[in-house]
C-alpha cells in the first residue's frame, strides 16, 4: 500500500493549504458559486443531510463519539451538542485551529482534538459513534479493508458509524475544476492561488458502498439526496 503514500501526502498538503478556503465549498461562495439554481439545490441537499444526522443523533444519544477528518468543524458543530464527549481527529493542524475556533464560539463542551494521519492512527479507546463526513471518498480502494478494520476497533459494542459523502455530480466542484471522473479514483484540485494538488476521490453510490462493506462485516443503511450527497449509518455485523 505504500505505493499510494505520495498521493496521500499530497492530499494532506492540499487540505493544509486549503484550510482557509475550505468553507467556500460548503457555502457555495467564490469559485464554487454555480448560480442560483445549482446553489439552491446544493443548500437544500445540505439541509437534508444535516437534518438526517440530527435526527439520528437525537435518537441514539451517543455517550462517546469520534469524528474522523473533522476539518473546519462544519459537522463538528452538529455533533458536539448531541453527544456526551467528542474526540475529533485530523491530519491538518490548520483545519484543527479553525475547528477549535468555530466550536469555541458555541455553548458546547469542546472536543478533544487529535492531530494524526488517519492511515497511521490507532484509536485510543472505543466509541458509541464513529462519524465521518467527506472523508471516505479520500480513502484509496486498496486501503478500504484496513480503514474499516480500524473503524471496527474504534467501535464499542453496539456502536455504529455514520457516513456523509459526495455523490457524483459535475456541479459539486469549483467552476475552474474539470468535471470529476466517477471512475478515476484520483482528481486534480486547484486552490485560489492557482496551485494544484492530486487527491484521492472515490465516488460511491449507496448501493455500491453497501455492497463493498458486506465482506468487511458491516451493514449499511444509506440514502442519497436528489443531487449531491450520500449519507447514513453503517453498523458492524456481530462477529462469529
Amino acid at each position: 500500500m505504500e505505493r499510494d503514500r505520495a498521493i496521500l501526502d499530497e492530499q494532506i498538503a492540499y487540505y493544509r493549504a486549503r484550510a482557509r478556503e475550505y468553507d467556500a465549498w460548503w457555502l457555495r461562495e467564490g469559485r464554487f458559486d454555480r448560480g442560483d439554481d445549482n446553489n439552491q439545490a446544493w443548500h437544500a441537499d445540505a439541509r437534508a443531510v444535516e437534518a438526517a444526522l440530527a435526527a439520528f443523533l437525537d435518537a441514539r444519544k451517543p455517550a462517546r463519539a469520534l469524528e474522523l477528518a473533522c476539518g473546519t468543524g462544519l459537522f463538528t458543530r452538529h455533533l458536539a451538542p448531541r453527544v456526551g464527549t467528542l474526540t475529533a481527529v485530523d491530519a491538518a493542524p490548520e483545519v484543527i485551529t479553525l475547528n477549535r475556533a468555530r466550536l469555541g464560539a458555541l455553548p458546547v463542551q469542546p472536543p478533544r482534538y487529535v492531530e494524526a494521519d488517519l492511515f497511521a492512527w490507532e484509536p485510543e479507546g472505543t466509541y458509541d459513534l464513529v462519524f465521518m463526513s467527506f472523508w471516505l471518498s479520500h480513502v484509496p480502494a486498496a486501503r478500504m479493508d484496513a480503514f474499516w478494520a480500524t473503524v471496527r476497533r474504534a467501535l464499542a459494542p453496539g456502536g455504529v458509524a455514520y457516513v456523509i459523502d459526495s455523490a457524483h455530480e459535475v456541479t459539486s466542484t469549483a467552476v475552474d475544476h474539470p468535471p470529476p471522473d466517477a471512475q478515476a479514483g484520483v482528481v486534480t484540485r486547484k486552490l485560489d492561488d492557482g496551485s494544484t494538488f492530486r487527491i484521492v476521490k472515490m465516488f460511491w453510490t449507496p448501493a455500491a458502498l453497501a455492497a463493498r462493506l458486506v465482506p468487511l462485516g458491516f451493514r449499511a443503511d444509506l440514502a442519497q439526496t436528489p443531487r449531491y450527497f450520500i449519507y447514513g449509518p453503517v453498523a458492524p455485523e456481530p462477529s462469529g
